[in-house]
């Protein structure tokens, strides 16, 4: 975290959630919510789809019987569906640990994700905007903070928080796109360190803390049994034909 991003006199003004989302809007120039997070306690319940109802609600299915239905190729429709879901849960809290070192919370029952108007995802939210920060973080200690140890701490309660999450989706992904979750975890390695690498540069941040913090948390992931630094192709489309539904028999969606 750089002074220059997050100086100590905004602190206290706004809440530090507030000054949070201001920075992480302004990394790419022209969507300010591409790596931004959304306080759904000042959003409308309009198409938001809170993150624990994802797979029973039959969104994640959806989505990709959408792409699917779009492309005839499940290997790009999963790749689709798993890139929005671990961008909007685990992208955005890494492109901020890596960058500023602030994190929320990722868990299910505290996220929910925006649908747009073809179907996709544009934003994340959460409920509690209370944020985990570093001890050298000029806002440690306001309101609206918790302070952990260390990165290593940060690292790894983002990995728990995020493994709890996304394993849901993936494993309703899963079923019917013909994926293993091994390989949508492997997905969700490469864009930890997309974001590890690629964010610093436009947060004008340090590479190198970037790095470090992106590995920290990716090592969580690994310690914690998931397939984060195996590298798993995607599944072929098996030709032309139908795709199972789950629990209602088969049907062709081209």
């Amino acid at each position: 975290m750089t002074s220059s991003m997050l100086p100590t006199q905004l602190v206290g003004t706004r809440t530090v959630f507030d000054d949070t989302v201001e920075v992480l809007g302004g990394f790419r120039a022209g969507y300010p919510k591409f790596y931004s997070i959304a306080d759904l306690g000042t959003q409308s319940r309009r198409r938001w789809v809170p993150l624990e109802r994802a797979v029973d609600s039959g969104r994640v299915e959806q989505m990709f019987r959408d792409h699917f239905a779009e492309s005839g190729d499940i290997r790009f429709s999963t790749y689709l569906v798993a890139e929005a879901f671990t961008h909007g849960v685990l992208g955005r809290a890494v492109a901020s640990f890596v960058t500023i070192g602030r994190v929320w919370d990722t868990g299910a029952e505290n996220m929910a994700v925006r649908t747009d108007i073809e179907g996709g995802l544009d934003w994340a939210g959460v409920r509690d905007t209370t944020l985990r920060v570093l001890p050298d973080d000029p806002a440690a200690g306001s309101p609206g903070t918790v302070v952990l140890p260390c990165e290593q701490a940060l690292a790894q309660w983002l990995a728990c928080r995020s493994r709890s999450t996304l394993t849901a989706v993936f494993e309703g992904l899963a079923e019917v796109s013909n994926c293993s979750v091994d390989t949508l975890w492997s997905m969700a390695g490469e864009c930890v360190l997309g974001a590890a690498t690629i964010v610093p540069t436009f947060a004008d941040t340090s590479p190198e803390t970037g790095y470090r913090r992106g590995q920290m948390v990716l090592q969580a992931l690994h310690d914690s049994g998931l397939a984060v630094r195996r590298r798993s192709r995607l599944p072929r489309t098996p030709g032309a034909g139908p795709i199972p539904v789950r629990d209602r028999g088969w049907r062709s969606v081209r």
